[in-house]
């Protein structure tokens, strides 16, 4: 399985999806009014992505780092569904560490993190910059 790696945008983060490292890093801001363009392919590349780990268990350990500075409440679903498929593959034995990234003076982004860690039950570890 190839990584995905997309180059940050005026209005669109950095993600890099490394597969060898099982290391995945989505970074910057996510404000696009045409989210779906940008998620679509993300959430398309990530379902295979579950198929094939189900297939090859090459490894048992990913670590997710979330390092969004911003994004926009129509990013947020997508950030939920991004989530969701991770879930789905800790379930299968997948261990997913989550590194959740924020500046110490935004008590919202913090929040957001601590939401999903509820509504999903994962373990996410705070980074405060």
């Amino acid at each position: 399985m190839k990584s995905l790696r997309v180059k940050k945008g005026d209005t669109t983060p950095e993600l890099d999806f490394d597969v060898d490292k099982m290391e995945f890093l989505l970074e910057g801001e996510s404000r696009s009014e045409d989210v779906l363009i940008f998620y679509e392919p993300i959430i398309n590349w990530l379902t295979n992505f579950k198929e094939w780990f189900l297939k090859n268990e090459s490894s048992k350990k990913l670590d997710f780092h979330f390092k969004l500075e911003y994004y926009n409440s129509l990013s947020a679903k997508f950030i939920f569904s991004i989530f969701k498929i991770l879930k789905e593959m800790q379930v299968k034995g997948l261990e997913i560490n989550v590194f959740w990234f924020y500046d110490v003076l935004d008590e919202d982004l913090l929040e957001c993190g601590e939401e999903y860690e509820k509504i999903l039950g994962f373990k996410f570890e705070y980074i405060a910059l």
